[in-house]
């Protein structure tokens, strides 16, 4: 079968949200589309002719790669020029690193010239961005009134934003699309912890009160669904963490305010701090019972557009 479509996104087979955010498994075979891990996507040849799309996921502004979004947007010859450039930079033995320094100075500008006349060719494939998402740490823990994203997003020939409100399409993950969310859950519990695997929460900082404690570890979708699906109220430091919790119609509190891709939630979460009495939030926060209708509506429409890149 021809390959239809390239799709980037971060691929950590230990991470469920990672793993469900590759938007082309929700309605084409596996053998219709190529998976490249976007923390690959800068030493990874890419066949010529077939549609990118990039996402979902926190993939902008992300300092770990965010940067390898803007190589898809050139031609096939600029982003060969790179890898070759950037593997021979990282080759050779450090006895001789004096000689290559030198070598590296005489030749950049001619390299930097070569590669603005590749960048500047109309040659390039056609893109999306599709339930991407800004995905920056911050340090003052509080929310940007404005959404900011870099300027290369509107290069895209089909843009669609996880993020809200923005300039562009609001399209979300389409993780909604799984059938897990059919399903109804029994609610066995009142409360339980959703937590990041690489950002613990405390427990103690919201309190006394016992709750079950999962992680987003694992690749399990429909298990981690059920466990979502078990709670009344969630509290969360995840970003699928919310988004489902948000799906399923529990009521979600957001503790996860280590990262912008938190702050801009379309269907907001009630967010909370350190030494947070959650009973106090309890009459006040509420959960968005047509969230999934409208999250499936705007990925379903979104994909017919995809298909006729």
């Amino acid at each position: 079968m021809a390959l239809k479509y390239i799709v980037t996104h971060r691929v950590d087979e230990n991470n469920v949200g990672d793993m469900a955010s590759n938007p082309l498994q929700y309605f084409l075979s596996n053998d219709e589309y190529m998976v490249v891990d976007i923390d690959k996507l800068g030493t990874t040849k890419l066949p010529s002719g077939v549609p990118i799309i990039a996402g979902g996921g926190g993939l902008i502004e992300n300092e770990l790669f965010g940067a390898n979004l803007f190589t898809i947007l050139h031609n096939p010859d600029f982003r060969n020029a790179m890898i070759q450039w950037q593997t021979l930079i990282k080759q050779g033995s450090p006895v001789n690193s004096q000689i290559k320094s030198e070598f590296f100075d005489k030749v950049q500008p001619l390299v930097t010239e070569y590669l603005e006349k590749l960048r500047t060719t109309t040659d390039r494939p056609n893109t999306a961005i599709w339930g991407a998402g800004v995905n920056k740490e911050i340090e003052d823990k509080k929310s940007n009134s404005v959404l900011s994203l870099p300027n290369w997003i509107s290069w895209f020939n089909l843009i669609g934003i996880r993020d809200d409100p923005t300039p562009y399409r609001w399209v979300p993950c389409a993780s909604c699309m799984h059938p897990a969310f059919n399903k109804t859950y029994k609610e066995t519990n009142e409360f339980i912890f959703f937590e990041h695997k690489k950002q613990l929460i405390k427990p103690m900082e919201f309190g006394s009160r016992p709750m079950p404690r999962f992680t987003n570890a694992g690749a399990n979708f429909e298990q981690t669904i059920e466990i979502l699906g078990s709670a009344k109220n969630i509290i969360t430091n995840s970003y699928h963490g919310v988004y489902w919790g948000t799906l399923l119609g529990k009521t979600v509190y957001c503790a996860g305010n280590w990262s912008s891709k938190f702050f801009y939630f379309k269907h907001k979460p009630t967010m909370i701090g350190k030494a947070t009495d959650i009973s106090r939030h309890l009459k006040t926060a509420k959960p968005y019972k047509n969230a999934l209708d409208e999250c499936r509506l705007a990925t379903t429409e979104f994909w017919k557009e995809v298909k006729n890149l």
